[in-house]
């Protein structure tokens, strides 16, 4: 069985296309219950920049395809037509799809080289795959071993000391267009992980004055309290806006939820003040034709990677180290993956022996009736080490990471049923 994926990401791909094919966090149960159907399982890891489908198969081919309907079928769901996206899917397949997902765990595949956030996305999406029954063991062990070394390179590289998410490296771009954010009013429309995040960041800048609305109000008054803010209700998004320099929007929505309209009532009482809006939201929240106002500045995920090609070039020397981590522990992980396959036979053939063992030693000590029970004792404890030492070798070829063709040998010459599709 090989490693799988088909994916579409931000670099290669339009983002209007990318948001068809987004899948937020309240949906995910739902479509891996589809890709089950579908494809027959798998992990699907949507996050800003990328939705990936990773699984395994025993016919590589036919599995990469219809992963690849799969996503051609969340684009036509978006309006897009039937093939439309497949000139921006790339496929791997085997150990490219073990190193690639070490790295996009890590951070390194990202648009802020080391965001932390990533760990958390591929994290609930491997809780949310196995809680839907749509994942193999083998991608869940490779999922698991990513984590873990995820954590290795935070905890031993310089990726750990700065944390970097989408949403402060568009704080930045903002700063620069606008200058010192500390004498202004800032509108965060979202109160999840990166609405959260982007409050926190505002405050560390030194914001003053942050207001934030959000469809659930209860999570916008769990951030302004930690954050000393305003929540507003959402109902009163344009009157928000309205006293807002800069506008941060972070939901998961799948509809926009900042409209042309929102921002012209808003704009309509503000004279010449201007108002930029950042939209981190995938897919967007808010209208692209709001760029089209007067005196406004939009600035979505394309407009990102200016400053995320900086911070890739401050932190060469850091990805450059995870790098050296991942190749070992990928590495590593697919030498345990062997001896996890070769586990089913070498359990079956010790099983075997150990049962003619115990068979011809009940025929010897039969002949022997009178024998003392010290000696029998003897004879057994001798049988067993005998034993042993006779399958060290070959259990040891079984786990060296010589994968499945090590256990059909093993298999063949112990006359072990053994099947290779496994």
């Amino acid at each position: 069985m090989e490693y799988i994926l088909a994916g579409i990401n931000i670099d290669q791909a339009p983002v209007d296309l990318l948001e068809k094919v987004s899948v937020p966090p309240h949906q995910l149960r739902i479509r891996l219950e589809e890709l089950a159907r579908h494809a027959g399982g798998g992990v699907i890891l949507s996050t800003c920049n990328r939705t990936e489908i990773i699984g395994a198969s025993t016919d590589p081919e036919t599995g990469l395809g219809r992963l690849t309907e799969f996503l051609d079928i969340l684009a036509e769901r978006g309006g897009h037509e039937a093939g439309d996206l497949n000139r921006y899917v790339y496929h791997m397949v085997g150990d490219d799809v073990i190193h690639h997902t070490f790295r996009v765990t890590a951070g390194l595949d990202s648009l802020a080289i080391g965001e932390a956030q990533v760990a958390g996305q591929v994290s609930r999406a491997l809780q949310a795959a196995g809680e839907s029954g749509s994942i193999e063991p083998p991608v869940s062990r490779m999922f698991h071993a990513a984590l873990r070394n995820s954590r290795t390179i935070r905890r031993e590289t310089g990726l750990g000391r700065d944390s970097l998410s989408i949403s402060s490296i568009g704080l930045q771009l903002v700063q620069r267009n606008t200058g010192d954010l500390s004498d202004k009013t800032v509108l965060v429309v979202g109160a999840g992980e990166t609405g959260r995040l982007t409050a926190r960041t505002l405050k560390h800048v030194g914001v003053e004055k942050i207001i934030v609305t959000s469809r659930s109000a209860e999570r916008a008054k769990l951030v302004v309290e930690e954050l000393d803010g305003e929540a507003v209700p959402i109902s009163e998004l344009s009157s928000a806006i309205s006293h807002a320099d800069v506008v941060v929007t972070c939901t998961a929505a799948m509809e926009p939820i900042v409209l042309r309209g929102h921002v012209e009532e808003a704009m309509a009482g503000r004279g010449d003040r201007k108002l930029t809006v950042l939209d981190v939201g995938m897919p967007r929240d808010v209208e692209p034709d709001v760029a089209e106002l007067h005196n406004v500045e939009l600035y979505s995920l394309e407009q990102l990677q200016s400053v995320a090609d900086e911070h890739r070039q401050n932190r060469m020397d850091a990805a450059a180290e995870a790098d050296v981590l991942i190749t070992r522990s990928v590495e590593r992980f697919k030498e345990q993956l062997s001896g996890a396959d070769a586990e089913p036979v070498i359990r079956t053939l010790g099983s075997r022996v150990d049962g003619m063992r115990e068979t011809e030693l009940a025929r010897a000590l039969a002949q022997m009736p009178d024998l003392p029970e010290e000696y029998a004792r003897v004879m057994d404890t001798m049988s067993k080490a005998l034993i042993k030492r006779i399958l060290a070798d070959p259990i040891t070829y079984l786990r060296s990471g010589a994968g499945k063709s090590a256990a059909y040998d093993v298999a063949q010459v112990f006359d072990l049923e053994f099947d290779e599709a496994d």
